[in-house]
């Protein structure tokens, strides 16, 4: 039997913790072969060079390319796209893969839809028919990759509906849940207070986790709303572990609010953490708050309650561990109370997490070894 050559695209923290256990099966399949060109924000010292984590895991990396125009416009994206789609086209034809696989919705999606589409190469798309009303580019970019890709693997039911509505036939469509949330379920817990003692927060008891980046169409007030979640915790009296934001135009303005506040004894801010300790933080945290797709997707597995402010995930697939609030400090500091109250803390413990059941990488590796992807690589299909 042929060996399978599968090449993956990864080019932030947050895509490449979705897939890496899948990643790691894949390597050490005999009948696979896996190949990552790796790109983007992974390369920047800003994000925190989180290449090093992909090397820690001994990935198979057959490029790096620094593609990322780290600046605050919207037209940084575009133009690191496009550099990314010039440097990797003689990797992808060196490498020769049976299929191209990406997931979500960044510039390195569309970068490898596109090359797909073009060079004659089958393509894997993950999570795929998701939906926010946001109004953020991911979602015309995710869509536009389910029009381009050959197979789908979706999280849920409602994502497979939303495919075959956009004219994708039933039978390149494959149910799997969410990757993620098999590393998320299966890694080891690690008391809190290791987790304080690591992080050199040893003094803290209770503390909030906060994640927010910033939203297409509102860049130049990304700092404001960074800033109006800081009061509302610190008016609180909550302890708070704060990230950077991703790379997207606005980032720049939360970076200058960070700056603000980062001898302010209430918050601990950071760049990127390892996987098990995120993993740990969050699970020991009192509660998430920002505009994460953690919230939505890996939190109910704790069960964690979630605090989304502002436009970002709007109508998206959640379930009653989120509370989706306005960008103004009052509502925060409402949803503070009602996220710490006793009544909706117990109602966390019957919660189920749509997204999957932990068992998702080894449907989606026996399906990558299953499907005859050359079958696939042409939409000879009229979708109407």
């Amino acid at each position: 039997m042929s060996i399978k050559k599968i090449l993956a695209f990864t080019g932030i923290r947050s895509d490449y913790d979705l897939m890496s256990g899948l990643y790691s099966k894949i390597m050490e399949d005999p009948q696979m072969e896996l190949g990552l060109i790796v790109c983007g924000a992974h390369l920047a010292e800003t994000y925190g060079y989180t290449l090093q984590y992909i090397e820690k895991d001994n990935m198979p990396i057959i490029a790096k390319i620094e593609s990322l125009l780290d600046s605050n416009s919207p037209a940084s994206r575009i133009k690191s796209a496009s550099i990314l789609m010039q440097s990797c086209i003689h990797t992808v034809e060196a490498f020769n893969p049976d299929v191209i696989l990406y997931a979500g919705d960044r510039e390195e999606v569309i970068v490898g839809a596109l090359l797909g589409a073009y060079m004659g190469i089958p393509t894997a798309h993950f999570f795929g028919g998701d939906h926010a009303t946001d109004g953020n580019v991911d979602n015309v970019v995710r869509h536009a990759c389910s029009k381009l890709s050959s197979v789908h693997f979706v999280t849920h039911e409602i994502h497979k509906q939303r495919l075959i509505k956009m004219g994708e036939m039933e039978n390149r469509i494959y149910m799997i849940g969410n990757p993620a949330l098999d590393k998320y379920i299966n890694t080891e817990n690690i008391d809190k207070k290791t987790i304080l003692d690591k992080l050199g927060r040893e003094e803290w008891d209770e503390y909030a986790v906060l994640i927010f980046h910033p939203t297409l169409g509102f860049e130049t007030q990304a700092g404001l709303y960074f800033e109006q979640i800081l009061t509302a915790l610190k008016n609180k009296g909550i302890s708070t572990f704060a990230s950077y934001p991703n790379s997207d135009a606005g980032n720049k303005n939360v970076i200058e609010v960070i700056k603000k506040y980062a001898k302010d004894d209430n918050f601990s801010f950071y760049t990127n953490l390892e996987r098990n300790v995120f993993i740990n933080l969050m699970r020991n945290a009192n509660f998430l708050i920002g505009n994460s797709s953690a919230g939505l997707i890996e939190a109910p597995s704790i069960p964690l309650a979630a605090i989304n402010v502002g436009i970002r995930q709007r109508d998206r697939l959640a379930t009653s561990n989120v509370l989706f609030v306005d960008q103004n400090v009052e509502a925060i500091m409402e949803a503070i109370q009602t996220v710490n109250d006793k009544e909706f803390r117990n109602k966390l413990l019957n919660i189920k997490n749509p997204y999957g059941d932990g068992n998702s990488v080894s449907r989606a590796l026996d399906l990558l070894k299953r499907i005859e992807f050359n079958k696939h690589q042409t939409k000879w299909e009229d979708p109407l």
